[in-house]
């Protein structure tokens, strides 16, 4: 399949491509076997990814804590229901499924068009193809009163501010209540992918960034943070030998994820 994606939409494959190459590796930590078969159905020029280093310990890190933390709401509320937004080719249903979930993919409609071709629809895994910022696609999220998890993985970074308080005012709005798990870009890079060892081959930039993910919170003070996990935690045991020498800069510099709750007043 012929996949043709610019600007941020391009960025979904080099996390495809992470965890494809992980899989396909002698010691695999992830071992994202879905993401290995769908590599094989996509026709494009992957090579450009593949001098990356420090990104590939990254994406594979940050999968694993995401992972980790979704099974941990998953095992508290196992009817519970879940979407990923900005999802690309994510294949973290296959990786957390306990046959209970109702999961929902949220991503341009661009990109669901050639989701759907690669991972097709089932009674539990729906795609939606909607702007995070086209405030109507809460609407199509079928909880029948169940427990609500919202998922970001890649995705904040590339906003502008104004639009991720706009997306939390979807949340907000669109919901009674939630617990929101959103991977976060460190500030220092804002405006710097040109210096970033993979986004650099794509024409997407880092637009917004956090300290401590509490910026989160002065965007939407309806918000409450109750986690915080810099992905480097996970990181630093999967470096080789001597990149470990660059943990402490890692944990300066690597994304993070902020974990937030919300409960609409009564």
């Amino acid at each position: 399949m012929k996949v043709d994606l610019g600007g941020v939409a391009e960025t979904l494959l080099i996390t495809l491509y992470m965890r494809a190459k992980d899989a396909q590796s002698e010691h695999p930590k992830l071992n994202d076997r879905k993401a290995a078969e769908l590599i094989q159905k996509i026709d494009y020029d992957f090579s450009k990814f593949n001098t990356a280093r420090a990104s590939y310990y990254g994406v594979l890190a940050r999968a694993k804590i995401m992972d980790r933390e979704a099974r941990k709401f998953i095992e508290k509320y196992p009817d519970c229901v879940v979407v990923s937004v900005g999802c690309g080719f994510d294949t973290r249903f296959e990786r957390v499924d306990n046959g209970q979930i109702r999961w929902y993919n949220l991503d341009l409609p661009e990109v669901i068009e050639k989701r759907r071709l690669l991972l097709p629809d089932t009674p539990r895994s729906i795609s939606i193809g909607k702007s995070l910022l086209d405030a109507s696609w809460p609407q199509d999220i079928d909880r029948a009163g169940r427990r609500l998890l919202i998922i970001s993985e890649g995705v904040l970074m590339y906003l502008e501010e104004k639009d991720v308080k706009a997306f939390l005012s979807i949340l907000t709005g669109g919901f009674d209540d939630f617990e929101a798990q959103l991977d976060l870009l460190y500030k220092g890079m804002v405006k710097k992918a040109a210096l970033h060892d993979v986004v650099k081959n794509t024409s997407a930039q880092f637009n917004w960034g956090v300290k401590d993910g509490s910026e989160v919170v002065k965007l939407n003070p309806a918000l409450k943070q109750i986690g915080y996990v810099n992905f480097t935690d996970e990181m630093k045991h999967m470096l080789p030998g001597w990149m470990k020498l660059f943990t402490p800069i890692f944990y300066l510099v690597n994304n993070r994820l902020g974990i937030y709750t919300y409960q609409k007043a009564a």
